[in-house]
């Protein structure tokens, strides 16, 4: 809530005069302080052969809503050199709610949303008590929406350059920072544009030239929310993104770049298909005047308000929607990580995959046909994630792996751009042992059969994937007593020989054994 300010007068001309005083001091110290540090940071950069701009440069590039299997639907020979010359994933994990903005600055910062506050696409704060949405600019370039340390920021305390053409919080000042070089969001600007404006950030002289810089792309995801998942409209949206990724290969080889440089493919999310008989109304459960709903979708995220309902009476209500569940703040599943924080609504339902969650009049107003294709639900479900690929002289040629978590992305950028890195919910470790190869790594396929379930198990040195009923969990390595475990919060498996056990969100499988040919 807002504090009136006015009754200050009434304290009087000398603690008016007083109070200036402070501030011009405070001003005064903040200019001197921030003087110094700019002064290091151009310090840092003007030693130009120095070790600390010896790492090559990283292109990080998000394709929206490109999901993980796309790449299997159509010839798209750039996108396919990058995968075929480096690294290809089986997907990419992403944080929940698998909506743009949290997904994205999560890559960005390596931390769940619980840790960057960045909750949804559509937020409520309870203390500024104002709300943040996609389309309100004065939010989308507020930096106090925005939690954790930015990869761009981590670049540029190290005294190198960041370069931005769009990214979800890069064109807010996160802890008093902004990249270099930004673009506030404009989605109709030509992918050629973007892609020239790279390289010319690329041909800055040492010293100027970017370390980090990232690229995005919408299209994919425009068509895959207009027409659903793989349609032809989609994959003709695909094929665009790729000539314009050759532009980025063509032009990077002129300037013999190409094989010196670290370029990241990746996507937010992936999508599934929805439908107008997929949906279920709030409003037939709840009265809608006595709640605050600040977003929408696969999943609903819901408030108290004065003189309403408590949060136990909204999940009582709540929890008789079928093909939903729901929760209230704090009890998220544990692999969410999402109830740390103020932007945490008091009470989430979540729809079943390819269910949404809506209203009356909204509902109303929809035509069949008018939205295909969506994302938000659970990261693990396999048709929400995303694509992953890597190429650079660090990744060996032909190298696969198992789907990658996105928290793991920034301590990896971090490591190739040899930039220290700030604490983070991810871990370089499922990437250490591809980094200090000199040939290709790739992955084992195992099939696990336990009383009533199977599974498919992906590993790889550091790192496994585990496949069940849809979903896809990536599971870093962990220590063990004996065997060989791999745990990512309440996802657990465990193999012992020929024998496994399985956990995952508090149901386990013991006894499984392993499938031979």
């Amino acid at each position: 809530m807002r504090t009136d300010h006015s009754s200050s007068t009434t304290f009087g001309i000398d603690y008016t005069v007083a109070s200036f005083q402070r501030i011009f001091s405070i001003l005064i110290a903040s200019a001197l302080i921030a003087l110094l540090a700019t002064c290091a940071v151009l310090d840092q950069r003007a030693g130009g052969d120095s070790a600390a701009d010896s790492a090559p440069p990283l292109l990080l590039i998000s394709i929206d809503g490109f999901r993980h299997d796309y790449l299997d639907l159509a010839e798209l020979p750039a996108l396919q050199r990058l995968a075929d010359d480096g690294l290809r994933a089986d997907g990419l994990m992403h944080v929940f709610p698998t909506k743009t903005f949290a997904t994205h600055y999560a890559t960005a910062t390596g931390l769940y949303a619980e840790g960057t506050g960045v909750v949804a696409n559509n937020m409520w704060d309870p203390e500024r008590e104002s709300s943040f949405s996609l389309g309100n600019r004065d939010a989308v370039s507020d930096g106090y929406w925005y939690d954790g340390e930015p990869i761009w920021n981590t670049v540029e305390k190290a005294g190198k350059v960041a370069a931005t053409f769009f990214w979800p919080g890069s064109e807010a000042q996160v802890g008093g920072m902004r990249p270099t070089f930004w673009k506030p969001y404009a989605g109709d600007t030509p992918h050629d544009e973007r892609i020239d404006q790279a390289l010319e950030w690329l041909d800055l002289p040492p010293g100027e030239r970017p370390t980090f810089l990232s690229l995005y792309f919408s299209v994919v995801d425009s068509a895959g929310h207009r027409y659903g998942p793989g349609r032809p409209e989609v994959i003709e949206t695909m094929q665009e993104v790729d000539r314009a990724l050759g532009r980025l290969i063509d032009g990077l080889e002129a300037r013999g770049l190409f094989d010196d440089i670290h370029i990241l493919v990746t996507s937010d999310h992936g999508m599934t298909e929805i439908a107008l008989e997929r949906y279920v109304l709030l409003d037939e459960y709840l009265d809608l005047s006595q709640v605050r709903v600040s977003d929408w979708g696969p999943a609903a995220q819901i408030w108290t308000v004065d003189d309403g309902p408590s949060a136990e009476e909204i999940l009582a209500a709540v929890s008789a929607i079928p093909n939903a569940k729901a929760w209230i703040k704090g009890n998220a599943p544990e692999r969410y990580r999402f109830d740390d924080h103020k932007r945490v609504p008091d009470v989430t339902v979540e729809a079943e995959l390819g269910w949404m969650i809506s209203n009356k009049p909204y509902y109303a107003g929809m035509q069949l046909g008018q939205l295909g294709g969506m994302h938000g639900w659970d990261p693990a479900w396999r048709e929400m994630h995303g694509l992953f690929l890597a190429h650079g002289p660090a990744f060996p040629a032909g190298s696969r792996f198992p789907a990658v978590r996105s928290v793991d992305l920034y301590s990896l950028m971090a490591e190739l751009m040899d930039v220290p890195p700030a604490p983070t919910s991810g871990s370089l470790a499922p990437f250490e042992p591809l980094l200090a190869a000199d040939i290709a790594m790739t992955y084992e396929t195992t099939l696990w059969d336990c009383p009533g379930r199977r599974f498919v198990v992906r590993i790889a040195p550091g790192l496994a994937s585990l496949e069940t009923s849809g979903r896809m969990f990536s599971l870093p390595a962990v220590p063990a007593a004996s065997g060989a475990k791999y745990q990512d919060a309440t996802t657990v498996f465990w193999a012992k020989g020929d024998e496994a056990t399985f956990e995952i969100d508090g149901e386990r499988w013991s006894g499984c054994g392993r499938v031979r040919p």
